[in-house]
C-alpha cells in the first residue's frame, strides 16, 4: 500500500490543518496509508485541533530512510527550509497556504496549489510557477450556534493579534490605543488573543463578541476573519492582502490593506458608535462565510479532482 506523509500535520495552526486533511483525502478516497511527520514535538493530543483518524508518526529525520518511490509526501511551504525537495525521494505535492512563511520555496516538488488568488500570482511572478487556486474550508455548520449579535456585550471587541513580530504588534496595537485614547477613550482594546485555545473553544468566544479586531499584516488566506464571519462577527482588520478574496470592505467587513492603521482605528469607532451597520456588516459576513465554496465537501471534491489528475 503507498503511503502519505504529512508534514508537521499535528502543529496547532490552521495551515497545518489543511495539510493533514490533504493526507486524510488520499487516505480515504484513493487508499493510502496515513504517515504524521514530526518536526518538533507536536502530537495530536497537544494539537487545538481534533482529528480522525490520528496516523501514526514519524520523526522527519527519519523520514529519508522509510519513504518509497510510490510514496506522497505533503508539505506547507514554510517548510521549504527544510529541503525536503532535495532529499526525499518520491512525489512531494505543496500547498502554499502563506508568501510570507519561507525565504525562498523550495521548487523540486512535483505539484503545487495555492491557497487564494494572491498566493497564486505572488508565486507566479516570483517563482514563474502557474498554480490552481482551492481555498481552504472552515467547518460552519458544526461551529457551536453563536448568540444574537445584539445579545452580545455592546462595544466588546477580541483582538487578534498574535502573527509577526511582536514589536511590530505592539506598534500598531498602540497606535490604535492611542487614537482611542483621543476620540473615545471608553473603549478598551484589553481582550487580546495569546496564545492557542482549542478551536472549537475559539470560535465559540467569536460567537459572544460583537467585534474581531484582526492585525495581521499578511496571510496566504486569513482563517479566522473568515470564522468570525461564520459566527455572526463583525470583523475588522488588515485584508492582509490573501483575505482579499473573501473580504468586500464596507459589504460584508470593515477591511484596510497594511499599513493603513489610521483607517482602520476610524472604521473601529464609527462601528462602535454605529452598531446597525456594524450589525449589517456582520450579517452579510455571515452569508459570505456560509457559501458553499467554503466548505470541507467542496475542498474535499476539489483536491479528489486535483489527485485524480496528479495520479493519473
Amino acid at each position: 500500500m503507498p503511503r502519505v506523509y504529512v508534514v508537521g500535520g499535528y502543529r496547532p495552526n490552521g495551515g497545518a490543518f489543511m495539510a493533514y486533511h490533504l493526507a486524510r483525502i488520499l487516505h480515504l478516497d484513493f487508499g493510502f496509508e496515513g504517515w504524521a511527520v514530526r518536526v518538533d514535538d507536536e502530537s495530536p493530543d497537544a494539537s487545538v485541533f481534533e482529528y480522525q483518524p490520528v496516523f501514526p508518526s514519524i520523526t522527519v529525520e527519519e523520514l529519508p530512510s522509510v519513504v518509497r518511490d510510490e510514496d506522497i509526501l505533503i508539505a506547507n511551504p514554510s517548510f521549504s527550509r527544510l529541503a525536503l525537495g532535495f532529499t526525499v525521494n518520491c512525489w512531494k505535492v505543496m500547498y502554499i497556504q502563506g508568501f510570507n512563511t519561507f525565504d525562498v520555496l523550495d521548487l523540486k516538488f512535483d505539484l503545487y496549489v495555492s491557497v487564494s488568488n494572491f498566493v497564486s500570482q505572488f508565486v507566479f511572478n516570483t517563482y514563474g510557477i502557474e498554480t490552481r487556486v482551492i481555498p481552504p474550508f472552515i467547518s460552519a455548520a458544526e461551529f457551536p450556534a453563536p448568540l444574537p449579535w445584539s445579545a452580545r456585550p455592546t462595544g466588546s471587541i477580541l483582538v487578534l493579534n498574535d502573527k509577526g513580530d511582536r514589536r511590530r504588534q505592539a506598534a500598531v496595537l498602540g497606535r490604535i490605543q492611542a487614537h482611542l485614547r483621543r476620540h473615545r477613550p471608553d473603549i478598551r482594546l484589553d481582550d487580546v488573543v495569546h496564545g492557542k485555545a482549542r478551536h472549537r473553544d475559539f470560535v465559540a468566544r467569536l460567537g459572544r463578541t460583537r467585534h474581531l479586531l484582526s492585525l495581521s499584516p499578511a496571510e496566504g488566506f486569513g482563517l479566522v476573519p473568515l470564522e468570525a464571519m461564520a459566527m455572526g462577527t463583525t470583523v475588522i482588520g488588515f485584508d492582509a492582502f490573501g483575505g482579499r478574496d473573501y473580504m468586500r470592505p464596507a459589504v460584508n467587513c470593515a477591511a484596510v490593506p497594511w499599513p493603513e492603521v489610521e483607517d482602520l482605528a476610524h472604521w473601529l469607532t464609527a462601528l462602535i458608535d454605529h452598531p446597525q451597520q456594524a450589525e449589517s456588516l456582520a450579517r452579510e459576513g455571515s452569508l459570505t462565510a456560509r457559501r458553499p465554496e467554503f466548505t470541507y465537501d467542496h475542498f474535499r471534491a476539489l483536491w479528489a479532482d486535483q489527485f485524480t489528475r496528479f495520479l493519473g
